[in-house]
């Protein structure tokens, strides 16, 4: 190679910041599919729904339980667009941050990262938590030794140690067995998805006179449903307000889109994956609410009030009702296989957001970096697993719990705010300027779908922040404003801290990469 063929090639370099992740497409529209439903979490979503009934106990909840997915319709549509006009790792980052200001684009794909990492803790402490409400029905019934399975699943620091290892597992089989992942996902999700249908079928034969054998009393749980104030007067807004509690899990539809540069099958494998996996997962979860208000509304409404949480919890009901040990103990098992299905899912789609955005530059080289041997993304892995694990230490065994359980509110907020109404916003702006990063197909359709997917979301937000006490369990003031902002924030200072390191350290304008739809 001559002297100036050597210094073109450097040129060449220097403006070509963007580097091929060395993912391998291994993904298929299954487990696109299982990665969506699992990440927007739809099998812990009825307990959330039925814990809710007392706030709002004039609304409609089977009306509120199909609308709540269905008005996300818009939503899913445009991230399955989003998927197929960006097949990149983080499609959505890669989309607004092309569309809009590159800083905005880091700052959603810092917030994508940060507050799912927050949730995957609280995924990972509840899981546990599943396990024990479980075998504390079994307890009831039974006596030892499920009684001190129970009680042992209730320490802290068994709680911490569980939940440690079982998300471990996750991360080294994401690291080590990347190729067989997908195969252990489709396990997983399989197990949970019977275990969740089972137990929705067998909410038709809940007794409400065995739940005397933990010692509740149906009747006076109904009566207390009296004692229930709305938040709402009147239904209509009272049933908008049930669906509200839904908007924690169903607008995360981007688990297939986290991974889009990986998924085989074109076009039709992200309809499947995005789209048909929220049309799937919310027809469960409407099964599943219509088969457990067998019981009544006033039964949850009063469990609300009297503050019963393992009434509310379909698998306790289902467990002291139940006359075979064996499924008694496969309903227990596979409700905790709903965690690990959630774990799966977020495991991957926070390390693509954060080595996306540093395949950018716009984070440290090193956290990008593919393992050539395992094809897997190691070293944001394992920031996940280092965060993660340290927000569950936090949650169980330090005084810092009451402070983690204040942010971990936020977290979603952060996620609807300044991630998903932000990505929206840049499909708006891309379909008015045209000026090549719009999506795939009939711009007007897009722009209309877009405009609707942005009033649903700031419906949520909405009532989200205009009720924030009772949806996120805080008061809005400069504190909680800023804590929800931090990561978005954090995203753009440090995209100019990084743009003016690589200039000076490396001679390149990170901007120029931006300016690029990457290789993948």
């Amino acid at each position: 190679m001559s002297r100036e063929d050597k210094i073109q090639n450097k040129e060449n370099k220097k403006l070509f910041a963007r580097e091929s992740s060395g993912l391998v497409r291994e993904i298929s529209w299954t487990t696109a599919m299982f990665i969506s439903m699992g990440f927007i979490a739809f099998y812990v979503l009825p307990v959330s729904f039925l814990s809710g009934l007392y706030v709002s106990p004039n609304g409609i909840p089977l009306l509120a339980a199909a609308l709540s997915w269905i008005v996300l319709l818009p939503h899913s549509f445009l991230w399955t667009k989003i998927s197929q006009t960006y097949q990149r790792t983080a499609a959505d980052y890669v989309f607004a941050s092309r569309a809009l200001h590159p800083a905005i684009g880091v700052g959603v794909g810092l917030v994508f990262g940060i507050s799912q990492m927050i949730f995957d803790a609280a995924i990972v402490y509840d899981g546990v938590g599943q396990l024990q409400v479980g075998f504390d029905a079994l307890g009831y019934k039974y006596g030892q030794p499920y009684a001190g399975i129970a009680g042992f699943l209730s320490s802290p620091l068994n709680i911490l140690l569980i939940g440690a290892v079982t998300f471990s597992i996750v991360i080294l089989i994401n690291i080590f067995l990347p190729k067989l992942t997908n195969h252990i996902m489709g396990a997983v999700t399989i197990i949970a998805l019977a275990s969740f249908l089972l137990t929705g079928v067998l909410m038709y034969t809940v007794s409400t006179s065995a739940l005397s054998t933990a010692g509740y009393s149906y009747s006076a749980i109904v009566s207390a449903s009296s004692k229930a104030t709305p938040l709402f007067s009147n239904v209509g807004l009272a049933t908008i307000g049930l669906m509200v509690f839904t908007a924690s899990f169903l607008p995360f539809v981007n688990g297939a889109t986290s991974v889009a540069g990986e998924v085989k099958g074109g076009s039709k494998a992200f309809s499947r994956g995005v789209l048909l996996a929220l049309i799937v997962a919310g027809l469960l979860i409407t099964f599943f609410i219509f088969t457990s208000l067998r019981l009544g509304s006033d039964f949850y409404i009063g469990a609300g009030v009297l503050g019963y949480s393992n009434v509310i919890n379909p698998i306790f009901d289902v467990v002291l009702s139940s006359n075979s040990l064996p499924l008694d103990l496969f309903l227990i098992i596979g409700s905790y296989f709903w965690y690990i299905a959630i774990m799966f899912a977020v495991a991957l789609f926070v390390s693509r957001y954060f080595m996306a955005v540093a395949f950018d530059k716009a984070l440290p080289t090193v956290v990008s970096y593919v393992s050539e041997r395992y094809h897997s993304p190691v070293v944001a892995h394992l920031i996940d697993e280092a965060i993660t694990i340290g927000s569950l230490v936090a949650i169980t065994i330090t005084p810092l719990s009451t402070a983690f359980f204040y942010g971990m509110d936020t977290a979603d907020a952060m996620a609807l705010l300044f991630g998903f109404i932000i990505v929206i916003i840049a499909s708006i702006v891309s379909s008015i300027l045209k000026k090549g990063t719009e999506l795939k197909g009939n711009n007007k359709l897009i722009l209309g779908i877009s405009v609707v997917d942005l009033i649903v979301m700031s419906t949520y937000a909405y009532y989200w922040f205009g009720y924030s006490t009772t949806y996120l369990g805080i008061t809005m003031n400069p504190l909680t404003w800023s804590i929800i902002a931090s990561p978005f924030i954090a995203g753009v200072i440090i995209y100019y801290v990084m743009r003016e390191y690589r200039k000076r350290k490396e001679g390149v304008d990170i901007s120029m990469t931006f300016k690029e739809i990457p290789p993948e």
